[in-house]
């Protein structure tokens, strides 16, 4: 009698069998799938500091964060700035930048000439680092 207490009359031979069971040719495992990446963007405004690049981010460590191009400008930007502070703090340190009193007993013109030099050497350093740590936190940490 057919019903579902009946279980005498059903056999391993009357079940469906799966496909790789009926086959005679043994089935190669699949290789393991990879993963798929996740393309990141890179994270820099382009020089109009509105628009965001769209190119992937190949370049950065420990993970990419900046297409090729931007990368190179991050780098020299950096360098740039942070080359333009050490030149403020030689001078700074070098204590050779004259106050007021020293400025008024110069007689010689050359010596004047030497430190007003230096004196514009350090004020356009300082412009170059400000300038450049502006520009560089704007264009290339942009959050989100």
């Amino acid at each position: 009698m057919p019903g579902p207490g009946n279980k005498k009359n059903k056999s391993k031979q009357q079940r469906p069998q799966p496909i790789a069971a009926q086959s005679n040719t043994p089935k190669s495992p699949d290789p393991p799938k990879a993963k798929p990446r996740s393309i990141i963007a890179c994270q820099t405004l382009d020089e109009d500091e509105i628009t965001r690049c769209g190119q992937p981010a190949t370049e950065g460590y420990p993970t990419p964060e900046r297409c090729r191009v931007h990368y190179a400008q991050y780098r020299t930007m950096y360098k740039k700035y942070k080359d333009a502070s050490k030149v403020v703090d030689q001078i700074k340190q070098g204590g050779e930048i004259p106050g007021k009193d020293a400025i008024d007993r110069y007689t010689n013109v050359s010596q004047l000439l030497e430190k007003s030099r230096l004196v514009k050497e350090y004020v356009e350093a300082i412009r170059i680092e400000r300038t450049g740590r502006v520009i560089h936190s704007k264009r290339f940490f942009l959050k989100g």
